[in-house]
């Protein structure tokens, strides 16, 4: 059965910022995406989340089988979060500086996906959106401890504090799911200028009435700049068919 892998990608500065610090990137002879978000004082965040990338998609081997698809993300990324966190120790004007990370790797018939923060991946199938990615943040450790007792301000304020990001420690540990893909599949992967300006449903009603994987782009970014457009929007979308 023959398999053909469409992509594309954008991002928007948004409507707050004054600089985009989100970057991303793909390779579609290696089936390989890659999306970030930079945090930081002046050009750090672009500086972090910019390495993370270039970095990722350097490391990442050519001709990778499949049988390693989620170890060859996650040492591909563990080798960003090193180069990070050495630039961020050696030169002061990057000091802090920091990204999240959500990376996948389509190996012919799996999608592996490996992801740092709160940047996210999604899964369009049957007409149903399925987030597949659980947020490394205080918000999301606490809920899952069993916490249902926080606040609206409790959560918004927990829901921004990150618990691991690449660069902010000399280790990371990132997320690995891998899932069989059917024909007819699309793939999210999103910074959280869109995923939290937009609401499950919102996207998934955005995609539906998308017909290609460009169109999708623009109407998921251009959705979040009329939420408000309070962060920089990014997003690469997949389509298997």
């Amino acid at each position: 059965m023959d398999i053909r892998i469409r992509a594309a990608a954008l991002s928007d500065v948004g409507r707050q910022r004054r600089t985009n610090e989100d970057s991303f990137g793909f390779d579609l002879d290696r089936g390989l995406f890659v999306i970030c978000d930079g945090v930081g004082g002046r050009a750090a965040g672009e500086v972090a989340s910019r390495s993370a990338v270039d970095c990722v998609l350097s490391r990442f081997p050519y001709g990778a089988d499949g049988t390693g698809g989620g170890s060859d993300l996650q040492r591909a990324i563990q080798a960003a979060n090193r180069s990070i966190f050495q630039a961020a120790h050696r030169e002061p004007l990057y000091a802090g500086m920091a990204t999240t990370i959500v990376a996948a790797h389509f190996d012919g018939s799996r999608m592996w996906i490996a992801h740092v923060g709160d940047s996210r991946a999604y899964l369009l199938r049957g007409g149903s959106l399925h987030r597949l990615t659980d947020d490394d943040s205080q918000l999301s450790q606490m809920l899952r401890e069993g916490r249902r007792d926080l606040s609206p301000w409790d959560m918004a304020r927990m829901d921004s504090v990150l618990t691991q990001a690449i660069g902010a420690s000399e280790m990371v540990v990132p997320t690995v799911t891998v899932l069989n893909v059917e024909l007819g599949d699309c793939f999210l992967l999103a910074t959280d200028g869109i995923c939290k300006a937009l609401s499950n449903s919102e996207m998934l009603s955005l995609l539906l009435t998308s017909n290609s994987p460009e169109q999708a782009c623009h109407q998921l970014t251009s959705a979040a700049n009329a939420a408000g457009g309070l962060d920089n929007a990014t997003c690469i979308m997949v389509q298997i068919d």
